[in-house]
């Protein structure tokens, strides 16, 4: 085989080029950490980096995720407590409207305080995040939940609650609805609320329920029309009974009235009622006694309306509380599987500094050898040993 001299050269020059290829690949190697530059270095570990990445890029989201859920939760269990405290403090007030030896003027001292009262549960049915999204409002964030007086409140939110992907299988409840929380106080089986609604601008109220034989649930409306009561059935407007009061007597309920209503002012009477009648409920019986059963039988129902809420208000709180403990075990889990992912993509992408540094240093001396080589080789003529 005849060697050329351009064969001598290319080949020297193609040897040079391959270890300063090699050469170049180790430093950036060292320089970037990274084993694998380019797919070509390594494509299956290159697939695989890819596929652990997106799932740390999700785990990391689900943690952000958790985070939010949590603050959420501990604002709204913040409120929940305040909701609590005022249930529990307004049930005291009942208790000592009780006495029978109060005064007119204390009976009104008890009503301006339970006013207060009304008022703080309103404010904290309508609290907001740091967001500006309000809490008890359902679905429906930006939309102000409870609107009116302590003449009538009415619900403007939904039932919906918001969620968060808080792990691969898990959407997590980040707020309750009013709802769930003032609106539907569950009474006992058996047994009924019977409290104003709105609208209701008069001074009307209950001032005395009694049962006269099995109540079965059923819900009725009540309108004052300015001569009789009208009593309907809620669910399907069906005309029950017409009477002028104050006793009212109809299916298993028997009912006296206090106060004196406005023409169009309303009532209901059923298994579950709003917190705020009840407040609307109780004030009016202290400001306004019945002239004939005076406010025992308000203070009674309003008593039992407290016990039933703060039942409502603790469930939702153990709900929250529970939802809590499960996000500290979801932070657990998916900062140790964030750690696992990481060490693994380390594994597969990150470079071993000290084989690394080891082969730089190997291909330095190898491409310097060839440098010093293809010299000597150049020089390999007979022209050069002529005299």
């Amino acid at each position: 085989m005849r060697i050329s001299t351009s064969m001598l050269y290319q080949t020297g020059v193609n040897t040079i080029q391959q270890q300063t290829a090699q050469m170049l690949q180790t430093q950036q190697q060292v320089a970037t950490g990274r084993r694998i530059i380019a797919p070509s270095d390594d494509p299956i570990a290159s697939a695989r980096a890819l596929e652990i990445a997106q799932a740390k890029g999700i785990n990391s989201q689900q943690l952000i995720n958790q985070g939010y859920a949590k603050d959420s939760l501990g604002l709204l269990e913040n409120k929940l407590s305040a909701v609590e405290e005022l249930v529990i403090h307004t049930r005291t007030r009942a208790v000592e409207a009780g006495n029978g030896t109060y005064a007119p003027s204390e009976l009104k001292a008890l009503a301006t305080d339970v006013r207060a009262a009304f008022d703080s549960m309103l404010a904290l049915a309508n609290s907001q995040n740091g967001q500006g999204e309000y809490l008890f409002s359902g679905y429906q964030a930006d939309v102000k939940p409870y609107t009116g007086t302590i003449d009538g409140v009415t619900y403007q939110g939904d039932q919906g609650q918001r969620t968060l992907q808080v792990s691969p299988s898990r959407l997590m409840a980040v707020n309750n609805a009013g709802s769930d929380v003032f609106n539907s106080v569950k009474q006992d089986a058996g047994k009924f609320f019977a409290v104003p609604v709105a609208p209701n601008g008069g001074t009307g109220h209950i001032a005395q329920t009694q049962l006269t034989g099995a109540y079965t649930g059923t819900r009725y409306d009540i309108q004052w029309d300015g001569t009789n009561y009208n009593v309907t059935d809620a669910d399907t407007g069906a005309a029950v009974v017409s009477q002028s009061g104050p006793t009212l007597s109809f299916g298993a309920v028997q009912l006296e009235m206090g106060g004196t209503p406005n023409v169009g002012d309303s009532f209901e009477v059923g298994p579950r009622a709003n917190v705020f009648n009840m407040y609307t409920n109780m004030v009016r019986a202290l400001e306004n006694p019945s002239g004939t059963v005076g406010i025992q039988g308000a203070v009674a129902q309003t008593i039992e309306g407290m016990d039933r809420s703060l039942d409502q208000v603790l469930t939702v709180r153990a709900s929250v509380g529970s939802r809590m403990v499960e996000l500290t075990t979801l932070e657990s889990v998916g900062t140790d599987l964030d750690i696992q992912y990481a060490q693994t993509l380390s594994r597969l992408q990150d470079v071993d500094y000290a084989e690394a540094v080891s082969n730089l240093t190997l291909q330095q001396t190898y491409l310097q050898a060839s440098q010093q080589s293809f010299l000597r080789i150049n020089q390999l003529s007979l022209f050069n040993y002529l005299s």
